[in-house]
């Protein structure tokens, strides 16, 4: 961090802590300077503090070399994420000092929760070749030697995380059969999930591993308990044991068997659900001249 970089916590009354960052321009070119940046870097929803740290130059240093790219844009916002808001202030102080598991958890854990819905299921495909292209360009600007080892994670990880880009796009074709269409309507469909919610007694909102698959039944085992659940509604057709799955089962009084009702999530055998830091809702940037920048 720049030795002109201030950082003070303050506080309002009953309110939550607030961090305040205070960056003190060198000139006026550097001030315009991080307004370009600002702009190219708001294409791919980069949080603010990201203009001051070494991966946002990267990542908008790299994004100009093929501005109109989807799939580098995309890509941009995922990892941009992952830096910005998961690991907030741990992340790692530079590429050099990355440990392998930085690459590890977000293609394992962070990823799976960012794959978007998509009618061909080929976002996987586009986000581990252009990862793997960004470290390649990653080695040659800073002397890294990270592509072996992001090329390593891609290559074990993509078979499992085609699974969860296809059961995404199945459990939500499953409660929303008309998402793709532009009839779809959105509280119907709600409504009819609910009516369907109130019909059971017991619910269960946890992280689950497949252990096995008996006939149309996925056999979980909750995590935190190792308590065995028999599940119908999950594609049995082509789920993994060991995968993790979190979401909400139900069942009625009485039955053995439970029924899958809502997915938080699903990942790889080495991936899980991560805990996120409290979301932020309002980031601000204000310059020196009372220039205020502002979004939600």
């Amino acid at each position: 961090m720049s030795n002109r970089f201030k950082k003070k916590h303050t506080r309002n009354k009953n309110g939550p802590e607030v961090s305040v960052r205070v960056h003190e321009f060198a000139s006026p070119e550097e001030r315009q300077q991080l307004l370009r940046d600002l702009a190219i870097s708001s294409e791919f929803e980069m949080r603010y503090r990201g203009l001051f740290e070494y991966y946002g130059k990267d990542f908008i240093t790299y994004k100009k070399e093929k501005p109109s790219e989807k799939n580098r844009n995309e890509f941009l916002r995922i990892i941009s994420n992952y830096m910005t808001h998961y690991l907030e202030d741990d992340c790692p102080p530079s590429w050099k000092q990355c440990p392998s598991s930085f690459w590890e958890v977000l293609i394992f854990s962070f990823y799976p929760d960012h794959i978007k819905l998509s009618p061909n299921e080929q976002e996987v495909e586009n986000f581990l070749y252009q990862l793997k292209k960004f470290a390649r360009w990653l080695d040659k600007r800073n002397g890294t030697t990270w592509f072996p080892s992001v090329e390593e994670f891609a290559t074990e990880a993509y078979s499992e995380l085609k699974i969860c880009e296809r059961f995404i796009n199945w459990i939500f074709l499953k409660d929303f059969p008309r998402i793709h269409h532009d009839d779809w309507n959105l509280e119907q469909d709600i409504n009819r999930l609910k009516q369907k919610f109130n019909q059971y007694t017991n619910q269960v909102d946890s992280s689950f591993k497949v252990t096995s698959i008996i006939g149309e039944r996925v056999v979980l085992s909750e995590v935190r308990t190792n308590c065995t659940y028999y599940i119908k509604g999950l594609p049995y057709e082509f789920i993994s044991p060991g995968m993790k799955l979190s979401g909400v089962i139900c069942n009625k009084n009485g039955d053995q068997t439970w029924y899958w009702y809502h997915t938080n999530g699903i990942y790889p055998s080495k991936g899980e659900r991560l805990k996120y830091p409290v979301s932020i809702k309002h980031e601000g940037l204000k310059t020196s001249d009372g220039v205020n920048f502002f979004k939600k």
